[in-house]
């Protein structure tokens, strides 16, 4: 036991006096735990979206401005066609887009319900339903305020459309970061490998007179 003892307090002076040991010892952890506790997130904020208002009434209008108030959501443009949706989700400049049907404000007078589709980008299927309860727990909001000064209840019914991940398949988010992890294991194993290949065989005189630099090597 004192032997190991002596040899665990050999090695703790060993990397105390290495700044490199040190900073992979304490400097590395606390960047990755910043990194990975703070920085990637699922939550969403500001997240820019864009509306196509089929409608474009004082309701719709109030509607957007209720959305656009809140602190989750940032209205980035408008748009006027169907077409112009796939359009800015390839531009990758909006996570959302508010879909009003027409003759919104006259379907919720006259059938007391009216239809608003929320377009999200599934390839995060985590933000795309964050995105989508959100949007919805406003719109409920804005029915209820807006009920109380109606003569007749109505509803406004959001309904959801996911476009390039439908299927909400979570495989498709991890594998890339699955593979980055793997290919930085394999490639730090491949050089401690080598290293030690190197040394056994007695080659590695040979690369340290080559004239290649250390980071070459």
């Amino acid at each position: 036991m004192k032997q190991f003892r002596g040899f665990v307090i050999k090695e703790f002076y060993h990397i105390f006096r290495d700044k490199r040991s040190l900073f992979i010892l304490f400097g590395m952890p606390i960047a990755q735990i910043l990194l990975f506790g703070f920085a990637i997130t699922n939550e969403i904020n500001n997240v820019d979206i864009a509306v196509l208002d089929h409608s474009k009434d004082a309701t719709t209008e109030e509607m957007i401005n209720s959305i656009a108030a809140s602190e989750y959501f940032s209205i980035d443009q408008f748009i006027e066609r169907e077409a112009d949706i796939e359009t800015v989700f390839k531009q990758g400049k909006v996570k959302a887009v508010l879909n009003i049907e027409k003759d919104f404000s006259q379907k919720l007078i006259k059938e007391g319900k009216a239809y608003v589709q929320i377009i999200t980008d599934a390839t995060d299927p985590n933000t795309a339903n964050t995105i989508f309860n959100y949007v919805t727990s406003i719109l409920q909001k804005f029915q209820s305020s807006k009920n109380k000064s109606a003569e007749f209840p109505y509803q406004i019914v959001p309904q959801t459309r996911m476009v390039y991940n439908p299927e909400l398949k979570s495989v498709f988010m991890f594998v890339p970061g699955v593979m980055t992890i793997i290919l930085m294991l394999v490639s730090a194993m491949m050089t401690s490998i080598s290293i030690t290949r190197e040394k056994e065989l007695g080659t590695m005189e040979i690369l340290l007179v080559s004239p290649l630099k250390p980071f070459q090597v």
